[in-house]
């Protein structure tokens, strides 16, 4: 079974899949590797980590695809990727979906902002009418070939418009043949339920500390979503971890004393799968 008929699969049936998300192939590589069904591609970390700037629509469509294919080629899960707004009209979102697809990822989500888009955590967002999007969507199914392809309807509506447009925009793409619908920024559980009652589609959830109600995966599965990713949070702990070091090493001018903190390099070796090479 490919990692993208599997994740297809798994969605069907009852309980909640955690994708964390990570901005590249090492994370990609962790997060199988602790045991988690599928691997989710952050847009701002990829931002963060390809041009070192915030996630405010600088990256390009083959810049994502390029980083989504190595992820794909990386793990034996399936890879959840972010594709920003499809990039453009409709004719972009048909590229953006047959490229993501042909890269090997299992599902991508497409979300109404205008084109440049940026963080659904940022002031200032700007929306595309309810329509448009929900034709994106209709456009982004007709156009995958597999259909174990998702194509996930993401509002970004809820902070700037409030929860009735969120939800109404969340039954426009689920209407429009999305396979799961993705409101972000639910303030609190009592819109989570809303939503899931009034959405006729699966949703998911992106986890954002700080922003959104601090649930643990067991109580997000108990509320009944059934795809729970961690955006932003590996790429946060990744920033967190190497100002610490580079002010550490600067200040010591040594490593020693940071070991406990590294892998050493059999550990690395191993983990990047060293024996299966020639």
């Amino acid at each position: 079974m490919s990692p993208r008929h599997s994740l297809a699969d798994r969605l069907r049936q009852p309980g909640l899949v955690v994708a964390p998300g990570c901005h590249d192939a090492i994370g990609a590589r962790a997060i199988a590797q602790a045991g988690f069904e599928a691997v989710y591609m952050t847009g701002n970390g990829l931002s963060a980590s390809l041009i070192g700037a915030p996630d405010i629509g600088l990256l390009t469509m083959t810049e994502m695809v390029a980083r989504g294919r190595a992820l794909a080629a990386a793990v034996p899960v399936p890879v959840i990727a972010d594709a920003d707004t499809g990039y453009g009209n409709l004719n972009n979102v048909a590229r953006t979906v047959t490229e993501y697809e042909a890269a090997g990822v299992a599902a991508i989500h497409l979300e109404d902002q205008v084109t440049p888009k940026r963080c659904g955590a940022m002031a200032g967002l700007a929306l595309v009418s309810r329509e448009e999007h929900a034709e994106k969507i209709r456009i982004a199914v007709a156009t995958r070939r597999d259909p174990d392809f998702l194509i996930i309807g993401r509002s970004d509506a809820r902070l700037p418009l409030g929860l009735d447009e969120a939800i109404a925009r969340g039954k426009a793409y689920a209407q429009a043949g999305a396979d799961l619908v993705l409101l972000e920024m639910l303030q609190s559980e009592d819109e989570m339920r809303q939503a899931l009652r009034e959405i006729e589609a699966p949703l998911m959830f992106n986890y954002v500390e700080g922003r959104v109600p601090s649930l643990n995966a067991e109580e997000f599965g108990r509320i009944g979503f059934k795809l729970l990713s961690y955006p932003v949070s590996s790429t946060l702990a990744y920033a967190h971890m190497m100002m610490a070091f580079a002010r550490e090493l600067k200040r010591s001018g040594t490593t020693r004393g940071l070991e406990a903190d590294m892998l050493d390099l059999p550990s690395y070796e191993a983990f990047l799968g060293r024996e299966h090479y020639a």
